[in-house]
């Protein structure tokens, strides 16, 4: 299996947004549902990705490729884009950026921050997540980043493990309370590794 790692393209827009929503298990949903009769929150993140418009674009973007097929990605930009924008405030309703106030308020200054990595999971235990993120740390470092920092859910153990191995250490707890969208426990955890 030789699994071909490039930067994102404009073509990629749909799948990166696919994996992006998986990543999120939940959080995508929570935030976009319903605000626009008849558009999913699948298609509003393939449309934000599609725009270009940094950080949030298919250039942020690492992604696996197999037999051109997008297997997976790996989205990361500086941390100090990771928080609630004017913008986000003008187009989400504020009770959904209220549930994610902490969430965003979260960042390790001065790092380069990995937005969402996500392997389908035909292709999950065989290294290809473990290349993405060598490959993001190798990014940061050649955008002048000395720590590449990550959020993921409390509960999801396997990716914290994933990301000791890789020289991850936990930084805080993040508050995320439960919802029916949001079928987690304890919230998430912020983490951070030396470059």
């Amino acid at each position: 299996m030789e699994v071909l790692y490039r930067e994102g393209q404009k073509a990629d827009s749909k799948i990166l947004a696919e994996l992006e929503y998986i990543a999120s298990d939940g959080a995508v949903e929570f935030l976009f549902h319903d605000l626009v009769p008849g558009v999913s929150a699948l298609q509003f993140v393939a449309s934000s990705l599609e725009q270009d418009v940094y950080p949030h674009s298919y250039r942020s973007a690492i992604v696996a490729e197999l037999n051109h097929h997008v297997i997976g990605m790996a989205l990361s930009f500086p941390a100090t884009y990771h928080q609630i924008t004017p913008e986000m405030r003008d187009f989400f309703p504020t009770d959904r950026l209220e549930h994610f106030q902490d969430f965003f308020s979260a960042r390790v200054d001065g790092s380069f921050f990995l937005d969402a990595l996500c392997v389908l999971k035909d292709y999950q235990h065989k290294g290809i997540g473990s290349r993405l993120l060598e490959l993001t740390k190798a990014k940061a470092q050649t955008e002048g980043y000395n720590s590449l920092s990550l959020i993921v859910l409390a509960d999801n153990i396997g990716a914290q493990r994933l990301y000791q191995r890789h020289g991850f250490e936990s930084v805080r707890p993040i508050e995320l309370q439960p919802h029916p969208l949001i079928p987690h426990q304890g919230g998430c955890l912020l983490m951070r590794a030396n470059l």
